[in-house]
């Protein structure tokens, strides 16, 4: 049997009403959960940094798909602990077409249990988790992911928003 996730008891859980929030991209325009959800489901992915390259890759490869979680009536954001700036120069240099969000006091990722401490200062980078939230507000589906490599592939998010969209709860 696998070991239970080390956040496990303190991160959302399926079925959770989804805490609110609001976040900023690069342009300071500030994005609020939930008036977004107001248009329809979310999916929310938690990534480490521009640094990261597996996170690159799951942006990119989610940027593909971008366009099919639209055509579900659904979007997307990303968000990392970095500023505003960092996550602009990575969605330009990248092509993504989804809102990067700056969570840099790291208050949304810990409201949501994905932390991960990585310094005595409390400083934290995301486990890279991604979140499907319905409209109603409530979370619809997750992946906690451990690694670097472990995270849901963008086919798997977009599987996830086709059954919420398509009624099969």
């Amino acid at each position: 049997m696998p070991e239970p996730h080390p956040n496990e008891a303190v991160a959302l859980k399926v079925g959770d009403a989804a805490p609110d929030f609001t976040l900023y991209n690069a342009a300071g325009q500030a994005l609020h959960l939930s008036s977004a959800l107001v248009e329809g489901p979310l999916a929310l992915v938690f990534y480490r940094g521009d640094w990261c390259a597996w996170c690159q890759n799951q942006l990119i490869q989610l940027a593909a798909l971008y366009e099919r979680i639209q055509s579900h009536g659904a979007d997307l954001w990303a968000i990392s602990p970095q500023s505003e700036n960092v996550n602009q120069a990575l969605r330009e240099r990248r092509g993504l077409p989804f809102p990067i969000l700056a969570d840099v006091d790291q208050a949304v990722m810990r409201a949501w249990g994905v932390f991960k401490e990585v310094d005595p200062e409390g400083r934290a980078i995301p486990y890279p988790s991604t979140y499907i939230v319905n409209q109603d507000g409530c979370i619809h589906g997750r992946h906690l992911g451990l690694g670097m490599r472990d995270r849901p592939q963008a086919r798997e998010v977009l599987a996830a928003v086709t059954e919420l969209t398509n009624g099969n709860q």
